[in-house]
């Protein structure tokens, strides 16, 4: 209260005391006759009036400062583990703080405890909690070895930054793994990356990829794969055919791909490394009907046919499942087999074609 005190001392003026020189009145003695003195107005002597004392304006007291206030903000992760050093903020109660949220590469601030938008009390605590980002997936892909297809669906790894994986090539029923392209051990990163687990059928033993031909000594039922599901019909004895693969099963059975899905047992065939050998004619003169027809190739859908220079001749390309054909002649063989000309020097068998039906008149 001194402050007060002083101010009501500024304000209330002290009592007014005479001076120190004034004479004392003095008793009369009661014999001394007193005589009136009249003063006249003109030879009256003025008093003096002492002037008035000014009363002071109290003074102003500057606010006092407010406190300072401390904020330490905590960055950590998930598992609650400091990232950085924690952050010493500074400032005066109820004051905004200016503060940014720290960017930590690798990271993203997913929550704030504790954090406010002024100093609100003289000591306070924050923690903000970051999470380690997703890094690019790793995608495996299962391949038959043999043909290229895809066994199964890919699969994507997902993990967070920099954190390690391990890959193992998963099961498949009926194959074996084969070979492996691609890391298989790391850490996740910014980079997709990709392994591809090849495979092959537990019951091929060996796969020869050849330039061969065969001429069957009888005739050979056509089959899907290996000892797998017979087509509708036969290719004919003294028929010569490009060969592509050689499969040989654990079971000791030896397999010949024709091209696409068509695959003969090589029981009662003769391997040859030409395709016109000695003793057999360079060119048969083939009896060629005239058969102009619109039709499209009637095979396997997303596979190929093999087309030849002539029928039972040396392959010259293929033709895949549904495309338009112009058939241009006809040609029956002496086992009643058809072929339909498809070009100056192109034969497809009949039964890969699907023609066009002819509208009545």
């Amino acid at each position: 209260m001194a402050f007060f005190d002083w101010l009501r001392r500024l304000i209330e003026p002290a009592p007014r005391r005479g001076p120190k020189h004034a004479l004392r009145r003095q008793a009369l003695p009661t014999t001394a006759k007193v005589t009136p003195v009249v003063s006249k107005p003109s030879q009256a002597t003025p008093t003096a009036t002492p002037p008035a004392t000014p009363v002071p304006t109290p003074a102003i007291k500057p606010s006092a400062p407010e406190p300072t206030a401390t904020l330490v903000v905590r960055l950590v992760d998930e598992n609650d583990h400091p990232l950085q050093p924690a952050l010493i903020l500074t400032g005066q109660l109820n004051h905004a703080i200016r503060f940014s949220f720290p960017i930590i590469p690798g990271y993203v601030l997913t929550h704030t405890h504790g954090f406010t938008q002024d100093f609100i009390t003289e000591y306070g605590l924050t923690t903000l909690t970051y999470q380690r980002q997703w890094g690019r997936p790793i995608v495996t892909y299962l391949i038959d070895y043999d043909n290229g297809q895809l066994l199964k669906l890919p699969t994507m790894h997902r993990g967070r930054l920099d954190e390690r994986y391990q890959l193992t090539p998963p099961e498949v029923s009926g194959y074996r793994i084969f070979q492996a392209q691609g890391a298989q051990r790391g850490q996740f990163s910014q980079q997709t990356h990709r392994v591809i687990y090849f495979y092959r059928r537990d019951a091929w033993q060996t796969v020869q990829r050849v330039h061969q031909y065969v001429l069957l000594t009888a005739d050979h039922q056509i089959v899907n794969q290996p000892a797998g599901q017979a087509y509708g019909y036969q290719f004919p004895a003294n028929s010569l055919w490009r060969l592509f693969v050689v499969v040989t099963r654990t079971d000791g059975s030896v397999w010949y791909n024709l091209g696409g899905e068509q695959w003969l047992a090589a029981t009662e065939t003769t391997l040859r490394d030409h395709p016109l050998p000695t003793g057999l004619p360079q060119r048969h003169h083939w009896n060629v009907q005239p058969f102009a027809r619109l039709g499209s190739v009637d095979y396997v859908p997303h596979a190929a046919v093999t087309i030849f220079k002539e029928p039972y001749g040396e392959s010259i390309g293929q033709l895949d499942h549904g495309e338009p054909l112009d058939v241009r002649g006809r040609v029956v063989d002496d086992q009643n087999l058809v072929w339909y000309q498809i070009g100056p020097d192109a034969y497809i068998s009949a039964h890969y074609v699907r023609l066009v039906p002819v509208a009545s008149a």
